[in-house]
């Protein structure tokens, strides 16, 4: 459940120290630069250009009033006509400026588009790179969920403050350069009315940043609930059992605490900003009111006091919005900040080049594998051996959690072993190129995907999505016993398997399973099959007909809790708490006494009560 304290109490990832946050912005835009220079130069071009015309429009309009009063004094026709001229250039200058605005708008909205694809291109490349065990990692998830949440946002808007910000100094200097040949002191003035809201906004910038990520896992458990209660999957149990208003009012309760959190945040930044604003506002009131009070004197013209007005509230707006895109700034590169971290997350070695064996007679083996998880005190596997030869079936039982599925992680090289090695065709799985040792395992995985795509696409997964000859898929869906269930969907092959989709269609557990077999069966040059509990959701007749099928010269690692059918295996092997305590052949198992003969027993005996 969300926590209530004070979001200053939040422990989020570190932000970065100034040296690192200069590397940051660098390297963000660096990062826009590679995506579009076409569009980076011409935004800073247009920034440049609408950076300059305020100072030039407040000047002009000093001219057009003092020309007014000029010719209203002197009443002569060239007086008149250099008003006209003023005012004419005056309004060309401002019509410039609105449309230099809108096409810099229209242009940041283009890169926003570009950058967040491009941003998010490079997250999901980095995703699909790392390991399995960087996957499963928490804190891995945390950093990814993080980067994929403001991909679009926090990159564009760092590089956007840094744009604006270049603006709003440019345009300073011009309104600078004006005031100080007036009188230094309105400069200093300026300066002044734009920091306290500067220092406020400074301080959010870091308790915002606080605030959100530290409060991640709520929001993630937020989205679980919502998925319980909208989601199809899990509609059946919500509605059987009823649980519907506990989750909702669990829902509420998470609302409540995230809210409540939310609005003490703002209220507070709301007051302290209010409170800043009034004394920026008595900064500008006071130079406002001496301008004036210089202009009754004499000291300066009408056209001079308009323009000083201008100027001084231009200038503080500029210095106003200056720091608040250096605060926006700060706030940004703590996000790319987690950005970066994500990038530069080490990367699978994948340095083994072989494509084959040394002993290509030699099969699978594992010798004294060992293997655990961060965190786990028991091993998942302990000092387990075992030998595989080529065409030969091997049968693994174990209750859950004893270290069946991790033995597959190993086989097919998604795991690494802590000590210990798996050779196949006597060399080490670590020096095989990925590729070479995808091609020679068929694997349908224990819980397998039951992917939103189309039927021909949940078989070609099997070959890495390639375009696969239409006679291939049926084939692979014929042994997986999915060809019936293909020719009964709408669409056949291109039905869609979701009812997320108007088009879509859904399949019973069994017959996602036979799609996953199929796609294990896809890639004919697989001589080593690995099902992992490849008949738990199938129909009696089903079961038979897949267990009697002839495997080709295949090898095969067959996992399942239904003992029956492993007694065909040449060699069973019994894993309990990660060790492995049994081997044998189902006979001699049975023979034996132990843990294999005992739960065998037990699976036979309804029958034999029947």
């Amino acid at each position: 459940m969300a926590q209530t304290g004070d979001p200053d109490d939040a422990v989020p990832p570190p932000g970065p120290g100034f040296a690192l946050a200069l590397g940051h912005a660098w390297r963000t835009f660096g990062i826009t630069w590679s995506t579009s220079r076409s569009l980076t130069l011409l935004i800073a071009a247009l920034t440049v250009f609408v950076a300059l015309l305020p100072a030039l429009a407040l000047y002009l309009s000093k001219l057009v009033i003092d020309g007014v009063v000029t010719a209203m004094d002197s009443g002569a026709a060239g007086d008149r006509d250099l008003a006209l001229i003023w005012v004419t250039a005056e309004a060309a200058a401002l019509a410039l400026l609105l449309a230099a605005r809108r096409l810099l708008v229209f242009y940041k909205t283009r890169l926003h588009a570009e950058l967040g694809f491009a941003v998010t291109s490079i997250i999901l490349r980095k995703s699909a790179a790392l390991s399995l065990a960087q996957v499963e990692d928490a804190a891995i998830q945390q950093q990814l969920l993080l980067a994929r949440q403001y991909a679009a946002s926090r990159p564009y808007n760092l590089v956007n403050r840094l744009f604006d910000g270049a603006q709003q100094f440019l345009t300073l200097i011009s309104v600078a350069a004006l005031l100080w040949g007036f009188s230094a002191w309105l400069f200093l003035l300026v300066v002044a009315g734009g920091l306290p809201l500067f220092i406020g906004n400074l301080r959010f910038a870091g308790t915002a940043y606080r605030f959100y990520t530290g409060r991640s896992p709520q929001m993630r458990e937020r989205s679980y609930l919502e998925s319980l209660i909208t989601t199809e999957a899990a509609a059946r149990e919500r509605l059987h059992f009823g649980f519907g208003d506990e989750l909702l009012r669990r829902y509420g309760d998470l609302f409540e605490s995230l809210h409540g959190a939310d609005t003490a945040l703002h209220a507070r930044q709301a007051w302290i900003a209010a409170a800043l604003g009034v004394l920026s506002s008595a900064v500008f009131l006071g130079g406002k009111v001496w301008i004036v009070w210089v202009t009754i004197g004499g000291a300066i013209s009408l056209g001079q006091m308009t323009m000083l007005v201008g100027l001084l509230k231009q200038g503080q707006a500029n210095v106003s919005s200056l720091l608040a895109a250096f605060n926006g700034v700060v706030e940004d590169l703590l996000y790319v900040a987690n950005l970066f971290a994500v990038m530069e997350l080490p990367e699978e070695d994948r340095t083994g080049g072989a494509t084959e064996g040394p002993d290509p007679a030699d099969g699978l083996r594992f010798e004294n594998v060992s293997f655990s998880y961060p965190g786990r005190k028991r091993p998942a596997l302990d000092s387990v051996s075992f030998h595989l030869p080529h065409g030969a079936r091997l049968g693994i039982v174990g209750a859950n959690g004893s270290g069946k599925t991790t033995l597959v992680k190993l086989v097919t090289g998604l795991y690494a072993p802590d000590s210990g090695r798996v050779t196949l065709d006597g060399l080490d799985l670590r020096q095989w190129q990925h590729a070479a040792l995808h091609r020679r395992l068929g694997v349908m995985f224990q819980p397998f995907m039951n992917y939103k795509l189309s039927a021909r696409d949940n078989i070609a997964a099997g070959l890495a999505l390639a375009e696969i000859d239409e006679a291939d898929i049926l084939k692979a869906a014929r042994l997986g016993l999915a060809e019936e269930l293909i020719g009964e969907l709408p669409d056949g092959l291109d039905t869609r398997l979701s009812r997320h989709f108007i088009d879509g269609h859904d399949l019973s557990g069994g017959q996602w399973q036979r799609l996953a077999m199929a796609r294990a069966y896809l890639n004919e040059q697989a001589d080593i099959l690995i099902l992992d509990e490849p008949t738990a959701a199938m129909d009696p007749a089903a079961e038979a007909e897949f267990m009697q099928r002839p495997l080709d010269g295949k090898s095969v690692i067959l996992i399942s809790h239904r003992l029956s059918n492993l007694r065909g295996a040449d060699q069973i092997i019994v894993l309990d708490k990660g060790r492995l305590i049994e081997a044998g052949t189902h006979d001699a198992l049975v023979a034996m006494g132990g843990l294999y003969a005992e739960l065998f027993e037990s699976q036979a005996d309804p029958y034999r009560e029947g």
